[in-house]
């Protein structure tokens, strides 16, 4: 049994109170023979033996319909059961036929008729409790000291479960979450199936699984190429014999997070770690560096859409209580800043886990049993103010909550889908994983998530810069020229590009709203300092591309061989170039100068041609940096060359240089 249902199991074993004066004269003194039934029923209770404890106190009522400690103990059976409507009848009876019985009961009325959905029964309640609190413990019937004990703790709850009765009022009306749907049998067993993630394209799903409370956790992965998905199999060489789970992805789709476990490298419990990925299957993980990880327990990471803000539970010195919800920002060197905690209107002195954040950052949205709930556990959402602080928490409500546990929340890419998982009768056992249809009342800002690339005009080969964005921090490109952002959809993006041997880049780009299941692709081409000509489309003899029609007469050619795989101009191929312009062709007009790249057979087409490309600007590069005058230079990549050479002689580049008359 959970251990929040233990405990609220021994909360409501109760016994005969010793009754004040007042209650004396309103509550019915039952027979010893009575007495004695209700007391087995309590040990009954006490064994978790609600049925039977029911039987028991029910037998009493049958005789004495208006004892007051048989209706309370009625209801906390029903309760435990899980049927809350019927519990609050037990509780609501027992006050009105005693309104000084237990005060406590009070709280615990309001608590059940939120958790049925009944907002204002409940807020009545809670102000009930709350006005009575003047009044003198020893005028109600229960007032011991584990009595007075219970309505401390409830006064503590009590001011954010009155303010969680006035916004699901509020917000009860316009919610209109539809029904949830498991995902079915491939995905969910037996076991536990919880924390999933999906890729921007909603084709692949992975979760983490763990087949009983001894085993360890591990992630999963299934895909759904034509809707459907398929049964679920470990991560291939991910999992360890520790704890593994909790993936989230940067929406660039290049990197995950996770939580790692009792690893050689853990300096805590569990830590959170990074990978690489493409998609699908994860390499190179490794802790994270910086200040995120700590001795304590860190786990579930969710990353913000452009991968600056990092949020996860830990329950880490600083707190409030239980596990709390962090965030720390990347910082300029790629490591991660001190940890904030995110405040008393999210955190609690429960526990707080499982966070997700929106695309646009201002929408959390994560797992608590210390807020207000309809069960052991809720999922709840927070909005983030205008001064930067997180907004008071509001619960999901039903149907995505119940009167179990729910955790682990995710939104799809497109931000309209969202995905849970709860333990809930009616699954295929232990926890499931469950999705919904988001209301547009709860729905974030749309944004679109942005893929450019910087390249060359001419060649079209990647080039590797800063680019400057209006109102937003600089982004580097990685080697192929890439970068990402989060735009929110309907800006306007302004960008400005100053690389190295290229003209200033200035563009501005109306970013519409867009699926997200597929990047929307932006191409910077950046003009070279040195210009190239136009052509006519045909090919020479030896294969190059052809010049303008007014052809040359004499040609002289200079082969580079490269390394297997490489695109880098060794040393003495460096000098050999040079030796060629210098000597061979010195006191010679040059007209133009062809620089073709190839490469050998081995990889896929689209991959040598790349190879290809990169080896011709590398040559083309050296050129205009060595200062070798050439009007004009027009590079190219063939891709494979296929004609029957050793492969080694077709990882080359030709130069072809062209002589005025």
């Amino acid at each position: 049994m959970p251990k929040l249902l233990l405990a609220l199991a021994l909360l409501f074993v109760v016994s005969l109170p010793v009754m004040s004066q007042e209650e004396l004269a309103r509550i019915q003194i039952i027979p010893d023979e009575y007495a004695q039934i209700h007391h087995q029923g309590e040990q009954a209770l006490l064994s978790l033996k609600y049925r039977e404890a029911l039987s028991l106190f029910k037998k009493v009522l049958r005789k004495f319909p208006d004892f007051s400690p048989a209706l309370r103990s009625s209801g906390a059976c029903y309760e435990l059961m899980g049927d809350l409507e019927e519990a609050s009848k037990y509780y609501v009876k027992a006050l009105e036929t005693s309104p000084h019985f237990s005060r406590a009961l009070y709280f615990e009325c309001g608590k059940i008729y939120y958790q049925c959905g009944k907002y204002k029964q409940a807020l009545r309640y809670f102000e009930q409790f709350d006005s009575l609190k003047a009044v003198d413990s020893h005028l109600f019937a229960y007032n011991g000291q584990e009595e007075q004990q219970v309505e401390s703790k409830y006064y503590g709850q009590l001011e954010a479960n009155i303010r969680a009765c006035y916004t699901a009022v509020d917000s009860a009306s316009f919610w209109n979450i539809g029904k949830v749907a498991n995902l079915g049998r491939a995905i969910n067993s037996g076991a536990d199936e919880y924390f999933p993630f999906l890729t921007n394209d909603g084709t692949t799903i992975f979760y983490t699984s763990r087949k009983n409370q001894a085993a360890d956790e591990n992630l999963f992965v299934s895909t759904a190429p034509r809707g459907d998905w398929r049964s679920g199999e470990q991560v291939e060489d991910f999992n360890t014999a520790e704890n593994e789970g909790m993936v989230t992805m940067v929406r660039d789709g290049r990197r995950v997070f996770f939580t790692a476990c009792q690893r050689e490298e853990v300096k805590g419990p569990c830590d959170i770690w990074e990978a690489n990925t493409d998609g699908f299957h994860l390499e190179n993980p490794s802790p994270l560096p910086g200040n995120a990880n700590s001795d304590a327990w860190e786990s579930q990471a969710s990353i913000s859409c452009d991968g600056s803000s990092l949020y996860f539970a830990s329950n880490r010195e600083g707190g409030l209580g239980g596990t709390d919800l962090w965030v720390c920002k990347r910082q300029g060197d790629g490591r991660w800043g001190e940890p904030q905690n995110l405040g008393p209107n999210v955190n609690t002195t429960g526990d707080e886990e499982a966070p997700f954040i929106t695309n646009d950052g201002k929408v959390l949205y994560f797992s608590s049993t210390g807020h207000l709930g309809l069960g052991e556990q809720d999922i709840f959402m927070s909005r983030l103010e205008v001064e930067g602080a997180w907004g008071f928490a509001v619960n999901l409500g039903t149907p995505v909550n119940s009167s179990a546990r729910e955790l682990g929340f995710f939104l799809t890419a497109d931000g309209k889908t969202g995905y849970f998982a709860s333990n809930r009768s009616g699954g295929f056992g232990g926890m499931d994983i469950y999705k919904f249809d988001l209301p547009e009342r709860l729905s974030s800002d749309a944004i679109t998530y942005v893929e450019g690339f910087l390249k060359d005009s001419i060649t079209h080969l990647s080039v590797q810069s800063t680019v400057y964005l209006k109102n937003r921090p600089p982004v580097q490109t990685d080697s192929d020229g890439r970068f990402f952002l989060c735009v929110k959809a309907g800006d306007t993006l302004s960008v400005e590009v100053r690389a190295d041997d290229y003209h200033v880049y200035k563009n501005q780009f109306a970013i519409p709203h867009w699926g997200n299941r597929s990047f929307y692709n932006l191409n910077l081409l950046l003009d070279p300092l040195f210009k190239l000509p136009a052509y006519t489309g045909e090919l020479t003899e030896k294969g190059g591309a052809a010049l303008p029609v007014n052809r040359l007469d004499k040609e002289v050619f200079h082969e580079i061989l490269f390394d297997f795989d490489k695109a880098e101009l060794r040393a003495d191929d460096i000098d050999n170039l040079e030796a060629f312009f210098q000597n061979t062709l010195s006191g010679k007009q040059i007209q133009s100068v062809e620089v073709i790249g190839f490469a050998d057979e081995v990889g896929s087409n689209a991959y040598n041609l790349r190879l290809s490309e990169k080896r011709a600007k590398a040559v083309g590069v050296l050129l205009k940096n060595k200062g070798i005058r050439v009007d004009k230079i027009y590079i190219e990549g063939k891709g494979e060359s296929a004609n029957g050479h050793p492969k080694w002689q077709n990882r080359k580049v030709d130069v072809v240089v062209y002589l005025a008359k």
